[in-house]
């Protein structure tokens, strides 16, 4: 059976210590593929190509992280999706992942009148022309991927400029709202969005859960303890 977790706001610590449970779960086929959608405090994530000449605003998080990329900001109005799946079951790997990630993308945002593209390699996310509305990283460990993607919807955008965004500058960054000119929720967003991710991984026998304690009491398994 699927998982598909609905979370809200949530420290970034214990989703990223969620995921390592649920991966370590996927690879012994204790459960099926998960979907975690959540929202973070402001916190910057550093992976694995950081610059470590970074000037990040110290009165902020720094939690460093094994997905690719470099520094990102994770903060209230953006919808985060965290995936776990087994590429091995699915016979996919990470390259197929990302496209079909971002043809989800921008399919909902064609929605809002947004015409955007998906790109790859050093610049792997979900552009509108020059600028960037949605950040993917993904990390594996044995056959399943993990950490995700985050789509700016109505993030203050000025808390990226203390980093290099993705190793870019930080005024490349843009929002939903920013492209639109409306305030648009970011929890419609996150529902449309959940609706076309189950859709296009064909996730059918799904459990869903809004809180990761009764996810851990279902499966009688503790967080993993593994954050980096």
């Amino acid at each position: 059976m699927d998982l598909v977790f609905n979370l809200g706001m949530q420290d970034y610590a214990r989703i990223l210590e969620l995921q390592h449970t649920l991966v370590n779960l996927r690879n012994s086929c204790s459960v099926g593929d998960a979907l975690i959608f959540v929202e973070h405090p402001d916190t910057y994530t550093a992976g694995i190509h950081r610059d470590s000449g970074a000037m990040l605003d110290p009165r902020l998080p720094v939690i460093f992280v094994e997905r690719g990329g470099a520094y990102t900001f994770h903060g209230p109005g953006q919808v985060i999706v965290y995936f776990v799946i087994n590429m091995k079951e699915r016979r996919i790997n990470v390259r197929d992942l990302i496209i079909l990630v971002q043809n989800t993308i921008i399919s909902l945002l064609s929605e809002y009148g947004i015409k955007a593209e998906g790109r790859l390699d050093k610049e792997t996310g979900v552009w509108i022309q020059g600028r960037k509305i949605c950040s993917i990283g993904f990390a594996v460990r044995g056959f399943s991927t993990f950490h995700g993607i985050a789509l700016n919807v109505s993030t203050d955008l000025d808390k990226f400029h203390s980093i290099m965004p993705c190793g870019f500058d930080a005024s490349i960054m843009t929002s939903v709202r920013k492209e639109t000119g409306s305030a648009i929720d970011a929890e419609e967003v996150r529902s449309e969005l959940e609706r076309r991710l189950v859709a296009a991984l064909k996730m059918e026998k799904i459990k869903k859960y809004t809180d990761e304690n009764t996810f851990l009491k279902d499966f009688n398994v503790q967080l993993s303890g593994t954050v980096p």
